[in-house]
């Protein structure tokens, strides 16, 4: 069933003229390679505040140029403006007319890539779009509100060899970067199942009442279980999970957090070679809670609260995950003044190295539709009492 979206009669119109369009037979620059001094052209569609965070270190980044900007905001409009003007930097061409600016925007030859950062429900149509008009895409976590909106996607980028990446900046979290690499390198043994919520980071005043968006690090989620060609989630169901989950005090200063005990909305997967991962899939009436990052294997366990590995075995032991993190400073030293940043550069970072210098195999748009189908699947499931839901394979 499709979740209604709140798209005017000219946005569809747009939507319309654009798949009209012969796809732009645009041979996409080997930037990458300082003897060329070629860049990415990139332009905005959507610059709210998650699109200015990447606009900001997108700015910063040696292989990107910012040569357009797509919103009709007027707030947005202005703080996307101001940005430039503190840097000091020249204006690129603003699209400002609604709905007509971004056909405009699409249609411009010298354009190789857009980052979306318009809301959720606008994804899936501005994104195809863009795919049409040749264009690679970097998009939010959400692809799209049905099965189906999710397959067109993956089949455009496929047709168009148009690259469809997901900007999921709570993947590039240090602590999770550093789990990722025990398990690359055998440290756990294998990975047996995987707990993921709410970040604790966003258990505040200002986020009661409201869901965390996104729930949980989907991307790092796929990569610690490889999931892929060789390892497809097979299905999903809704449940009611007893666990532990964290929340803080309404009335601490402090903040600290509290580990509590009880059912959660959980939303289950299996994966092809047997593991499990379990994900918070609800908000509380009161304050919101967090079922964090946790994950078992057969030689430890990893909790992201309490910021230590337990290793199992012969030795029993703990280690502190700081110990692992990786060295990232240097690669990363352009954007120390950009606090709050690392992670969105490292996910940019991605998305540049994933249109220049395309990995062989399953294209980044199969991963993309993978994870952000979780959250339609789960729909789906909750509406017909828990049943279990085969996943699709847009690995095939």
């Amino acid at each position: 069933m499709k979740t209604p979206q709140p798209t005017t009669a000219a946005r569809r119109q747009f939507i319309k003229n654009v798949a009209l369009l012969a796809p732009a037979v645009t041979l996409f620059p080997s930037w990458l390679t300082a003897s060329t001094g070629s860049r990415l052209r990139l332009a905005f569609i959507g610059t709210g505040a998650w699109g200015r965070t990447y606009l900001e270190t997108a700015l910063l980044h040696k292989d990107i140029e910012v040569i357009a900007i797509g919103e009709h905001d007027l707030a947005a409009l202005q703080a996307t403006k101001e940005l430039f003007q503190r840097k000091r930097l020249t204006l690129p061409a603003f699209y400002e007319e609604g709905n007509s600016a971004y056909e405009a925007l699409l249609s411009r030859p010298d354009i190789d890539a857009v980052i979306i950062g318009t809301p959720w429900f606008t994804h899936y149509e501005i994104a195809k779009a863009a795919l049409l008009a040749g264009k690679h895409v970097a998009c939010g976590p959400i692809m799209g509100s049905t099965v189906e909106e999710h397959w067109d996607i993956v089949n455009i980028s496929k047709q168009s060899g148009k690259q469809y990446i997901t900007l999921d900046e709570l993947s590039y979290r240090r602590d999770l970067l550093a789990i990722q690499e025990m398990v690359k390198v055998g440290e756990l043994g294998e990975l047996q199942s995987i707990h993921a919520g709410a970040a604790y980071a966003s258990l505040n005043k200002t986020n009661e009442h409201k869901l965390p968006y996104a729930l949980y690090p989907a991307t790092a989620t796929a990569q610690l279980l490889g999931i892929s060609a060789n390892n497809p989630y097979v299905s999903l169901r809704v449940q009611q999970q007893l666990q532990d989950y964290v929340i803080t005090k309404t009335n601490a200063k402090s903040g600290r957090l509290y580990v509590a005990n009880g059912l959660v909305n959980t939303i289950r997967l299996h994966a092809g070679q047997g593991q499990t991962v379990y994900l918070q899939s609800n908000a509380p009436t009161g304050q919101p809670f967090s079922t964090g990052f946790r994950l078992q294997a057969t030689g430890g366990s990893w909790m992201d609260i309490s910021r230590t590995v337990r290793l199992t075995g012969a030795s029993t032991a703990s280690i502190d995950l700081k110990d692992k993190f990786p060295a990232t400073d240097q690669q990363l030293h352009r954007y120390k003044q950009l606090p709050g940043h690392e992670s969105a550069a490292l996910a940019l970072h991605d998305f540049v190295k994933a249109v220049s210098a395309p990995a062989t195999g399953h294209l980044p748009v199969c991963t993309a539709a993978t994870n952000s189908v979780i959250g339609v699947l789960a729909k789906l499931s909750a509406q017909q009492d828990g049943a279990t839901i085969e996943f699709p394979n847009f690995y095939i």
